[in-house]
């Protein structure tokens, strides 16, 4: 009975994990704790997050395909630099110290914590000093800052869509519509490619991450489709208070 009730806890964290990536980010706060308390460790739960959530990615950046209107250089210029960071942040979860994972987790979480509580008011400082740009520019001194979330994203990742968002906005871009695009679509591939990376690491549990692929899913596509709709004032709140009660929790157990 116990393992149906974890089976389920999995299916709707993935679910409200993949809507909240979607509409305002945050869903790391969600799925990932969930796995550890279902009982995987933490570089565990992690990877199996960072699988079972990538098609979730995947839906909602096919909802978000219209507003995009970034040229072919810049989306293949943005998507290379996420996904060798990507691939770059897996290989360091998966030979660096699981220790060092596990100690380093309270305070992602509260960066990461603390940028999404603050965000509105990060972006509307950047807004307030930056020129309006109608899409993103290539610039290769963009680079480095763009390369460092995506080895984060494929280290640890919560937050991941909340900083590039950030980045964006420093950058001048206004068009709220593609910059959420053009992060599903960045947080995508840079999920896909640690995901495919820790598929050879040992750390996934095919149960768990099936179920939770089943709900990212779902909750990817509707996730997207709603963004336009939902109340994101009232559902930022409920994110930064579940998220701050997960945090506390994790530096109490540490």
């Amino acid at each position: 009975m116990e393992q149906y009730a974890f089976e389920i806890l999995l299916f709707f964290a993935a679910l409200a994990g993949s809507v909240l990536n979607a509409v305002a980010g945050g869903g790391g706060f969600i799925a990932f704790p969930s796995l550890v308390f279902a009982g995987a460790s933490p570089v565990n739960a992690n990877a199996i997050s960072t699988v079972a959530l990538w098609p979730g990615n995947i839906a909602s950046a096919k909802a978000f395909q219209n507003d995009i209107k970034a040229s072919k250089r810049t989306l293949i210029y943005l998507l290379s630099i996420s996904g060798l960071g990507g691939f770059l942040g897996a290989i360091l979860l998966i030979f660096a110290s699981s220790k060092a994972f596990e100690f380093l987790v309270p305070y992602f979480l509260l960066f990461s914590w603390l940028l999404f509580s603050f965000s509105s008011k990060i972006l509307a400082y950047f807004n307030s000093r930056k020129e309006a740009q109608k899409s993103f520019s290539y610039d290769h001194k963009k680079l480095v800052p763009l390369l460092i979330l995506g080895i984060y994203g494929g280290y640890f990742g919560a937050g991941l869509g909340m900083m590039v968002l950030t980045v964006f906005t420093f950058y001048g871009m206004k068009n709220l519509n593609e910059m959420n695009g053009l992060k599903v679509l960045m947080v995508a591939v840079n999920n896909g490619v640690a995901a495919f990376t820790l598929l050879f690491s040992g750390f996934i549990d095919w149960h768990f991450t099936l179920i939770m692929i089943a709900g990212a899913l779902i909750g990817g596509y509707y996730g997207a489709s709603v963004t336009r709709k939902i109340n994101q004032d009232i559902l930022k709140k409920i994110i930064i208070v579940i998220g701050g009660l997960i945090t506390l929790y994790f530096f109490i157990v540490k």
